[in-house]
């Protein structure tokens, strides 16, 4: 089964990304592929939660 093309926007894949998924004829490849974004984001989310902390900190920094 091929990923739906608007999940794939909506996940934040560039028209590109989706391209070379889609264009995957080996299903293995293709989730490997998904996998490897889905990795990129994780990390994403870990920097912004970093940022989050730092923030976090400052403000009961200030508050004490």
């Amino acid at each position: 089964m091929k990923p739906d093309y608007d999940s794939l926007i909506n996940a934040g894949l560039s028209k590109e990304e989706i391209a070379k998924i889609s264009g995957c004829e080996d299903q293995e490849m293709e989730i490997r592929m998904l996998r490897k974004y889905r990795y990129k984001l994780l990390d994403e989310v870990h920097e912004k939660q970093q940022s989050l902390d730092a923030i976090d900190y400052m403000i009961c920094k200030i508050q004490k």
